[in-house]
C-alpha cells in the first residue's frame, strides 16, 4: 500500500505543481474565464497566494512521497486540502452559485483526490510513523 500512497501523493502533487504554476504565471487566462477579474495589484496577490501556495504545496507532497516517515502528514494533506476545496466549492453551487464545466472537473480532481488519500490513510501500515531511525538511503549514503 505504500507504492498506492506514494503514487497518490506524486500526482496529487503534480496537480498542484500544473496548477500552480499556472496561476503563479499567468492567472489571466486560468482566471477569466471563471469571470474573475482584478487590477494589476490583484493579479500579484493571485499569483503570490494562490500560484505560490500551491506551488509550496506541490513541494511538500514531492517530500512526502520520497521520504516514509512524511507520507501519512502528506496524505492528511491531501486528503484535507482537497475535501476543504470540494466541499466549500459543492456548498457555494448550493447556495444558488453558477455552475460551469470547470467546476465539475475541479469537484471530480478535488473529491476524487480526497476520496484517494483517505483510502491510503486507512490502508497504510502503522510502521510508516515514529521515530525509527533513518535509512542509509534516506540519509544520502547508499
Amino acid at each position: 500500500m505504500t507504492t498506492f500512497s506514494r503514487i497518490v501523493l506524486l500526482l496529487a502533487g503534480l496537480g498542484f505543481l500544473g496548477f500552480g504554476g499556472w496561476l503563479a504565471i499567468s492567472p489571466q487566462t486560468a482566471l477569466e474565464p471563471l469571470g474573475v477579474r482584478a487590477s494589476a495589484a490583484g493579479w500579484i496577490e493571485l499569483r503570490a497566494f494562490y500560484g505560490g501556495l500551491e506551488l509550496g504545496l506541490a513541494i511538500f507532497l514531492f517530500m512526502a512521497a520520497w521520504h516514509r516517515r512524511w507520507r501519512r502528514a502528506g496524505l492528511w494533506v491531501v486528503m484535507l486540502g482537497n475535501a476543504g476545496i470540494g466541499l466549500t466549492r459543492l456548498a457555494c453551487l448550493g447556495l444558488g452559485g453558477q455552475f460551469t464545466p470547470y467546476f465539475g472537473y475541479a469537484l471530480a480532481w478535488e473529491l476524487g483526490f480526497a476520496l484517494l488519500a483517505g483510502w491510503g490513510l486507512a490502508h497504510l501500515p502503522s510502521r510508516i510513523v515514529g521515530p525509527e531511525p533513518l535509512s542509509d538511503a534516506e540519509r544520502g549514503l547508499v
